[in-house]
């Protein structure tokens, strides 16, 4: 027999950043902030018990990237989805950028459902990058 430590559970959802958009966000809602942490986590599964992650045909672990912004209202974290990367990955091309880097800003905003797929959102984003000193004095 196997004993939960549900204090743990519980101080452990606690401390999770919140999503920038969930299921219910409206068209046009946008989220905005500096770009301060970005990685890969492994994916929850979708309908699965509360920390079970999700697996591929061979077992294994399915990873998800995430982008962490410091939004006004806090740490949020954005998961794209390949509709999500191509709105950022213009943004990207519209600001010159080669680079994701912390630091720098990133606004999305969800336009609303793909016309062509209603699982799908689509999305704008604008890209400014971090403003570096030029390391020379005036």
């Amino acid at each position: 027999m196997t004993s939960t430590n549900f204090g743990q559970r519980f101080t452990r959802a606690a401390a999770k950043i919140p999503s920038a958009f969930g299921k219910n966000s409206a068209p046009g809602t946008t989220v905005y902030g500096r770009i301060t942490n970005m990685g890969e986590q492994p994916k929850l599964k979708y309908g699965g018990a509360p920390g079970e992650v999700d697996t591929d045909e061979h077992g294994n672990t399915v990873m998800q990237m995430f982008v962490t912004l410091e939004t006004p209202n806090g740490p949020r974290n954005l998961y794209p989805t390949s509709r999500m990367e191509q709105a950022i990955g213009r943004a990207m091309d519209a600001a010159g950028a080669t680079d994701f880097d912390r630091g720098a800003t990133l606004s999305v905003t969800y336009t609303g459902p793909d016309p062509d797929n209603d699982k799908a959102r689509l999305y704008n984003a604008v890209y400014t990058p971090e403003v570096r000193a030029n390391g020379g004095g005036r």
